[in-house]
């Protein structure tokens, strides 16, 4: 997946339906307790062993993979529609 969390997927795909707090869910495929204990053990090794540090680490990068695809995305759909970026 492109995001540790779904938290904010559906504020960037909210352009794509109409109404969207009627027809977008972010469901998570792993079980989240928010008591600021890292979820997804295992998956965020930090290089100094803190794998909270790595979860954060792992958050934040695929946030901006996923804000650049949307970008490249609106970009390429802008062109096909001829629409001055």
């Amino acid at each position: 997946n492109d995001l540790v969390h779904g938290w904010g997927l559906d504020f960037a795909l909210r352009r794509c339906v109409e109404p969207a707090h009627e027809k977008i869910g972010v469901i998570d495929s792993q079980w989240i307790v928010h008591q600021h204990i890292p979820s997804l053990a295992g998956q965020g090794e930090h290089e100094k062993g803190k794998a909270r540090e790595g979860v954060k680490e792992r958050c934040r990068s695929e946030w901006a993979l996923f804000q650049d695809r949307l970008e490249n995305a609106d970009k390429a759909y802008l062109k096909q529609n001829g629409t001055k970026l």
